[in-house]
């Protein structure tokens, strides 16, 4: 058979493809040709310590599909030793490539004006500052030296203790990844329990100026305490319309508060009680003395049960009037720490005639509510029992306020309307040897409905019986038959003078 002539074209394809084959050949046993750095070359490659590319910035793969740029390694080239060309530039791929691939850059490096900040090459591949230190940043950036406080990390240390000439990660060329771990580079602040929201979110810069202020502590807008007032308006505003002013929240919230982050709430540098005793100690000898506490200082927010530690319309920085505030607790039956059940204070406060005290919503009068020597946290000694054997040091409670001759003298006719002419009868019921009748046989100390708080019932010494007292009150006098006894009767005028032209 006779063989097919090929088609005349490949007559040429043929040689052509030979040639080509040849030339990769000798081409792949040569080394690469270097090639001089040009100015504007893409970069590929860094010695820095920045990423290539931008956080999340992607391109198309030969796939047809999109992921992120991978670097390609590119092996530095060794630092020059001889002047570069005139086109050259800094930026290469083997030669400070991050410096414009960092998400942040120096303005005059992202527009390749290097000579902005640096002088020519002054040998050995060496480009001076052209301004002595910060005076290079300063040139341009006037933050230091016209304020009262100067950063000490700028003071001593310069500009680029914090920042960055060329690129950056970070907001505002940043040599940390942000502020807060910028900060704590110096400022070891240990992590606590409790944080203050600026410090907990990292943001130093609320608070404080970076470079300088005219402030203490370098603080922005103010010192102590309008800088707090920036957050803490509330607060201000309280103070401002209070007549009761808590002296550190007007002159300086760090007496109190650790404005960074503490192991205490709310921020305190100590717990609430140990805070405020630390100031007042006429207080703390007095709740550590007392033989008789008081809870509400020590469950839950202890003195800030009470008080209001910033301000309040009513004295001692309570948070309501005396009388409302210890209802807020003792609107209830409450167990007292020697067996006795503390009973409900509101009936009892419903009354009709109300002690002055009482009336007048002073609790504090006849109660020391921060701790006690006394029963029932009472400020001085008041008979516990039905009946006491006369001593006028158990009776010192009332005679605070109460005239002690009200029992001291046999006979009166103004001392007191309970007598039986002149006889003074609170003379005759507490002046006995074994069984003098104590204030608390008669009267219900904090109001009754009947007039002088002469009480309905009273519970009878040893027992539980309510025995009644049924007082009854009459013109000029009255009387009362407690418990099982017949009746007593008292007046006032036992010889009453005639009238003018009565036979």
């Amino acid at each position: 058979m006779t063989p097919r002539p090929a088609h005349p074209a490949l007559r040429f394809i043929a040689p052509s493809l030979l040639l080509c084959l040849c030339v990769a050949l000798i081409a792949c046993g040569r080394k690469p040709k270097p090639v001089e750095p040009t100015r504007g070359a893409a970069p590929a490659a860094s010695t820095e310590s920045f990423p290539l590319t931008s956080p999340g910035v992607t391109r198309f793969t030969s796939g047809g599909g999109s992921g992120p740029i991978a670097p390609v390694p590119v092996a530095p080239d060794p630092k020059p030793t001889g002047p570069l060309p005139a086109d050259a530039s800094c930026v290469t791929p083997a030669c400070h490539a991050s410096f414009a691939t960092a998400s942040r850059i120096h303005g005059p490096v992202a527009l390749k004006n290097c000579f902005a900040c640096h002088k020519e090459d002054q040998g050995g591949h060496t480009y001076p500052l052209k301004r002595e230190k910060d005076a290079t940043c300063t040139y341009c950036h006037t933050v230091t030296d016209t304020a009262a406080h100067q950063h000490k990390a700028v003071a001593d240390n310069g500009c680029t203790t914090c920042h960055n000439p060329h690129a950056s990660r970070a907001k505002f060329l940043l040599t940390a990844d942000n502020t807060e771990q910028l900060c704590a580079k110096c400022h070891d602040i240990p992590w606590r329990k409790h944080a203050h929201q600026p410090f907990k979110a990292g943001q130093c810069t609320l608070c404080h100026q970076p470079h300088e202020s005219n402030f203490n502590k370098l603080l922005r807008g103010g010192d102590e305490p309008k800088v707090c007032f920036g957050c803490h308006a509330d607060k201000q505003r309280a103070i401002a319309d209070s007549p009761f002013v808590h002296a550190p929240a007007k002159d300086q919230c760090t007496t109190c508060h650790d404005p960074h982050t503490s192991d205490n709430p709310y921020e305190l540098r100590k717990p609430i009680d140990a805070t405020c005793l630390s100031c007042h100690e006429d207080m703390a000898k007095t709740v550590e003395n007392a033989t008789v506490s008081h809870d509400a200082l020590v469950i839950a927010d202890g003195c800030a049960n009470c008080h209001d530690a910033h301000a309040s319309p009513q004295p001692h920085l309570l948070k309501q009037r005396a009388d409302k505030l210890c209802m807020t607790c003792h609107d209830k039956p409450l167990p007292a720490h020697d067996g006795h059940t503390i009973p409900d204070m509101r009936p009892t406060l419903n009354q009709k005639f109300l002690h002055g005290p009482v009336r007048s919503g002073d609790c504090t009068a006849c109660h020391n509510v921060h701790g006690a020597g006394h029963e029932r946290l009472l400020v001085q000694t008041f008979p516990k029992t039905f009946y006491a054997k006369f001593d006028l040091q158990n009776y010192a409670l009332c005679f605070t306020c109460h005239n002690k001759d009200l029992v001291l003298e046999e006979k009166t006719v103004n001392l007191t309307g309970f007598r039986n002419g002149d006889a003074n009868l609170h003379y005759v019921h507490v002046h006995r040897a074994e069984k003098g009748r104590t204030c608390k046989t008669c009267h219900d100390i904090h109001g009754s409905d009947l007039p002088n708080h002469i009480a309905t019932s009273v519970p009878f010494e040893g027992g539980q019986w309510a025995m009644p007292i049924k007082f009854q009150k009459a013109s000029g006098g009255g009387s009362c038959s407690p418990g099982c006894h017949e009746p007593k009767t008292y007046k006032r005028d036992l010889n009453p003078v005639p009238k003018a032209g009565t036979p």
